[in-house]
């Protein structure tokens, strides 16, 4: 008979390299966005960062994508780093989506710099994991995209003022 407390316990050593890799690649990640605020032109709120979580995760998509697919990881700890790519994948959907959505919401002389940056990040997305997406996330990517064009297509568009 297996003693469940034992096997737990296994399960546990087994995933613990995964949790540490983890821990390192999020610190790795941290830094990597503090270190591009300033590039971006300052902070930005919300829609900073969840530019910056879109633009720092597709190095952290690739070390979960190098990790899983190294053999010499436990099969248990590899299957933890597919759930947690799997739901990075869709939290990057998310935030690309609330940050065109919110875009508007920033000083014009920030919008410029993290529109240019989100649109170049989204074109570089959907071209990685273009066949891998489910119909959620495209969903969500085609809503921050068509709020952000909408918003861009409200602000271009002539005065309808009673100007003489």
């Amino acid at each position: 008979m297996r003693d469940p407390k034992a096997e737990r316990e296994r399960y546990l050593a087994l995933i613990k390299h995964f949790e540490d890799f983890r821990d390192d690649i999020d610190q790795k990640r941290a830094t990597f966005k503090t270190s591009i605020i300033n590039k971006l032109g300052g902070s930005a709120g919300d829609v900073g960062r969840l530019t910056r979580d879109v633009v720092s995760s597709f190095n952290y998509t690739e070390w979960l994508t190098d990790y899983i697919d190294n053999d010499n990881h436990p099969a248990e700890a590899r299957k933890c780093a597919k759930e947690h790519l799997a739901d990075t994948l869709d939290k990057t959907c998310q935030q690309f989506k609330f940050a065109f959505r919110d875009m508007s919401s920033l000083p014009t002389t920030q919008r410029k710099a993290y529109s240019e940056t989100l649109k170049a990040a989204l074109e570089t997305f959907t071209e990685q994991y273009d066949g891998k997406l489910s119909e959620s996330q495209h969903r969500a990517l085609q809503d921050g995209l068509e709020s952000y064009q909408h918003q861009v297509s409200r602000t271009n568009a002539p005065s309808r003022g009673f100007s003489l």
